[in-house]
């Protein structure tokens, strides 16, 4: 997997893109573009890697990633690798808009300046909350098949009530700017595809180092500097993750979700779990299953 720079082609009539995909998984590239990307899942599961954040994404949730972000979601392996899997087994919205994809004066306009705002944030990654994203969602499916006038009218509502609520997460409020330029995306780009292959098994330090051409200890320097997480930290949490998904769908005991998502102690992966999610890995059952009833 190799960072990839995608660009947007609108159609002549278009100021923004706009689509509805029912398709069997999502593109599985690292990559980023000049626009802004509002994503709203109906119906996929997988990891997000938006800059240096790493967590599961599910039904229900709504992103907005800034222009030049570099960012992935993935879905689970069995998306990719099943034949039995629904071939509209994802079902997504997703809006690309340039921030002045309303013309060159559209966010100094003292009405605008909400808006400009939140352009701003989504610089770092933005998670918005289930209130906000229910009341958004009727007007995203209404958006896709809406045209000319309303169109904009549809987008900017969008965009007003997410303004409005200010009711989101920063994925990646700490990240560093020097992690966007091209080398070091392309580098986390082949580290980010040598963890999705194999988080599940034991990873040497000296192997990830060479994936990046560096010795381990100037490796270990280079993550903590342009991530502000350590190595282990990044490994946790997609081995973390890829564990709320096994227990979720709860065919597996406890120990072999821990031994099948990369950790070879029980009591690493309980300390592990707690440290990530707050609560252990019974207590997560526990809850899972309670927000169920």
């Amino acid at each position: 997997m190799k960072l990839t720079y995608k660009k947007v082609e609108l159609k002549p009539e278009k100021s923004f893109s706009v689509k509805r995909a029912n398709i069997p998984c999502i593109e599985e590239d690292w990559h980023f573009h000049k626009e802004l990307e509002l994503i709203y899942f109906i119906k996929s599961t997988g990891t997000r890697y938006v800059g240096n954040s790493v967590n599961r994404f599910k039904p229900g949730e709504l992103y907005l990633i800034g222009s030049d972000l570099p960012h992935l979601f993935r879905n689970d392996r069995e998306y990719y690798n099943n034949d039995e899997v629904d071939d509209r087994a994802v079902d997504i919205i997703i809006v690309k808009f340039k921030p002045d994809f309303l013309g060159d004066h559209f966010l100094n306009l003292t009405e605008m300046q909400a808006i400009k705002f939140l352009f701003q944030e989504a610089n770092k990654g933005l998670k918005f909350s289930k209130t906000s994203t229910k009341k958004i969602r009727d007007i995203l499916i209404q958006l896709v098949d809406s045209k000319g006038t309303l169109s904009i009218l549809k987008i900017l509502e969008t965009l007003h009530l997410l303004c409005a609520n200010k009711d989101y997460k920063q994925l990646c409020p700490r990240l560093n700017s020097f992690y966007f330029k091209k080398d070091e995306k392309e580098k986390m780009a082949k580290i980010i595809n040598y963890l999705n292959a194999n988080f599940d098994k034991k990873i040497e330090l000296e192997t990830i180092a060479s994936i990046a051409n560096m010795t381990p200890n100037s490796f270990c320097r280079y993550f903590k500097k342009h991530t502000q997480k350590s190595f282990s930290q990044f490994l946790n949490e997609i081995r973390i993750g890829n564990a709320c998904k096994l227990l979720i769908e709860g065919e597996l005991q406890i120990t072999n979700v821990c031994y099948q998502s990369g950790f070879n102690t029980i009591t690493n992966f309980n300390r592990q779990f707690r440290s990530f999610m707050g609560i252990t890995p019974s207590d997560y059952l526990k809850k899972y299953d309670l927000q169920k009833k």
